[in-house]
């Protein structure tokens, strides 16, 4: 079987991180908590949500008294939230787009890559593909 050469993966995108940070899931900025870790593509947890999930993991229920639903939050704290989480949304989409282009280099077709979105073959591409790719 002859030996099938691949292109190189594109290089993984740059992190970029943001002035302030905001839990991505209890929306607590890094000024309200002890420590905030940093995930990929500008995904942050607080020590607070690692501890629920350290209880949860360990089988048991933590104590939520303290936790504020968001949509009983300030809006203020509402009002900072969205360009961080524009910022995540960008971070996601280069993430993505990394992806769709290593899977590319890979000779991975448009419509394998369509169905694993749940698109058709047309949409994947026209989405994702780099300007060359298009010609």
């Amino acid at each position: 079987m002859p030996e099938v050469e691949l292109s190189a993966p594109p290089p993984l995108p740059q992190y970029r991180r943001p002035e302030k940070v905001f839990c991505s899931f209890c929306l607590k900025s890094q000024d309200d908590v002890k420590k905030m870790v940093a995930g990929p593509a500008n995904i942050f947890i607080c020590d607070e949500c690692i501890h629920l999930c350290v209880e949860y993991t360990e089988g048991r229920t933590p104590d939520r008294s303290g936790y504020v639903p968001p949509s009983e939050l300030p809006t203020e704290r509402l009002l900072a939230q969205l360009k961080p989480v524009e910022e995540t949304m960008q971070g996601k989409g280069s993430q993505l787009q990394w992806l769709v282009d290593t899977l590319r280099a890979r000779e991975v077709t448009w419509a394998a890559i369509g169905a694993a979105l749940g698109v058709s073959r047309q949409s994947a591409w026209e989405r994702f593909a780099a300007a060359a790719d298009k010609d």
